[in-house]
């Protein structure tokens, strides 16, 4: 059995700090020392993302919705603001690509025995619903397989 947010954890998140990483450094010119204390991981990690190592599970640089989160979340940290303000939009940058069902097909990879057809989980129907909202535009807007109710 798998969890969906185990999966974001090892596929999503990796991949959108990977395009933040390469978008501080190229467009913002930050060293990767500065990239990895503002993104709260090491130099080493920074590295990785960059030379496209570690974070690619899952590619989100093909999502423009993608691509403009990681925009804005590039933005914010180039401006020095609080963690819980970096936590926030990483929070909601990871359920909108959930909600967007860019997950649907890693979940299915790690556990082929998934009902990835009928899973609504990354739809609205967890935890952090309470404290993210999910854009009505983003429900299911790329998602390949239609959710049966």
């Amino acid at each position: 059995m798998i969890i969906p947010c185990e999966v974001a954890a090892k596929s999503v998140i990796p991949a959108l700090r990977a395009m933040i990483a390469r978008e501080l450094i190229e467009d913002y010119g930050m060293k990767q020392e500065l990239v990895a204390e503002r993104l709260g991981i090491t130099q080493a990690a920074v590295s990785k993302y960059r030379h496209q190592v570690r974070g690619e599970a899952i590619d989100l640089g093909a999502s423009s919705e993608v691509r403009q989160m990681s925009r804005d979340i590039a933005s914010t940290l180039a401006s020095n603001p609080s963690p819980l303000e970096v936590s926030r939009k990483l929070c909601q940058a990871c359920t909108d690509i959930r909600a967007l069902g860019l997950m649907c097909e890693t979940c299915r990879k790690v556990d082929p025995g998934w009902d990835v057809e009928h899973c609504t989980i990354c739809f609205g129907h967890h935890s952090c619903a309470e404290i993210v909202s999910i854009e009505t535009s983003s429900i299911a807007k790329y998602r390949k397989i239609p959710i049966r109710q």
